[in-house]
């Protein structure tokens, strides 16, 4: 996560220079030297060291914050943590130093909130996967590359706090999900048609596939860590079209002429997908989601469309 913190510390207008000294304090990362950071007002002074704590299973204990307080030099510093920080942390913080301190509660508000708005924009993160499209009959798979990514329902901090989570470790991550445009005819009863052309979300996490409506804020996808199912969870292009007519066939009201020329309504009749001259074409799109740390337990990947939780495959 330490590339989205300084692509998010860019669009801030936080700029870093290298540092002069180095650090031997274990986890915690000197990502620079910034001339100020809106933390500490706009009012110049000494330059702020900014760091950075990376994901772990356990917290930060108060021998490595201890040990990181020694090393560090004196002054201004900015530490963002994955990690959980010990509860009397403050304790030892030198009176000579200032301080801002952000764990990782701080750090989901901060992150999310930046994806929501907007201002982490970096280049797609591609997939392993080859480039290019390839045609295979009536189905073209595009390049693997992420096409978008979905805004999420789910509040992290409420979901937390509901379930007495709130003291939870917690990091932002995208689910790997298919995206496909299917152009094509539904055709009535008596042979009328009419063409189409719709957007269909394939999420083999919770093993659905849905109408997708677009992007509520179309924004390059954030640079967070991908995660992919087993693959014997994803649907093939045969599969996908078998069940499309579930999904697109839809009930119209008929009608007919009568004997006077004007047309009446009768019942309701099916328009059904002509699979048969129906093309797909695939990409990826990336559904937002928390991967959940709580001592005692298993990780888990809270899904942030339906605050369903997951195990990690």
């Amino acid at each position: 996560m330490e590339d989205a913190v300084r692509q998010l510390l860019i669009s801030r207008g936080v700029s870093l220079a290298l540092p002069t000294y180095s650090t031997h304090a274990s986890g915690f990362s000197l990502l620079g030297i910034a001339e100020r950071v809106p933390e500490f007002g706009e009012i110049r002074g000494e330059p702020v060291n900014v760091w950075h704590v990376q994901s772990d299973l356990f917290p930060v204990s108060m021998a490595e914050f201890e040990r990181w307080v020694v090393d560090a030099p004196r002054g201004r510093h900015w530490l963002l943590s994955e990690r959980k920080l010990p509860e009397n942390f403050a304790s030892l913080i030198p009176k000579e130093s200032e301080i801002v301190v952000w764990g990782p509660n701080e750090m989901s508000v901060w992150l999310g909130e930046a994806i929501l708005s907007g201002d982490l924009k970096v280049a797609p993160k591609e997939l392993n996967q080859e480039e290019g499209d390839v045609d295979y009959g009536n189905v073209v798979t595009q390049n693997h590359v992420l096409s978008g990514v979905v805004e999420p329902i789910v509040d992290i901090e409420s979901w937390l706090v509901q379930r007495g989570y709130d003291g939870a470790l917690t990091y932002p991550v995208l689910l790997n999900c298919k995206l496909w445009e299917v152009e094509g005819e539904i055709v009535s009863p008596s042979g009328k048609s009419e063409g189409n052309l719709w957007m269909i979300l394939e999420d083999p996490w919770i093993s659905t596939v849905s109408i997708f409506e677009g992007f509520d804020n179309p924004s390059p996808p954030p640079s967070l860590r991908i995660l992919d199912p087993p693959s014997s969870r994803w649907k093939g292009a045969q599969e996908m079209m078998s069940v499309l007519p579930t999904i697109l066939d839809i009930r119209r009201q008929g009608e007919t002429d009568d004997e006077e020329g004007s047309v009446r309504s009768i019942m309701l009749e099916w328009w059904r997908l002509d699979t048969a001259s129906a093309k797909m074409r695939q990409s990826n799109i990336g559904l937002p989601a928390w991967v959940v740390k709580v001592a005692g337990r298993d990780d888990a990947i809270l899904h942030g469309m339906n605050g369903r939780t997951l195990p990690i495959v």
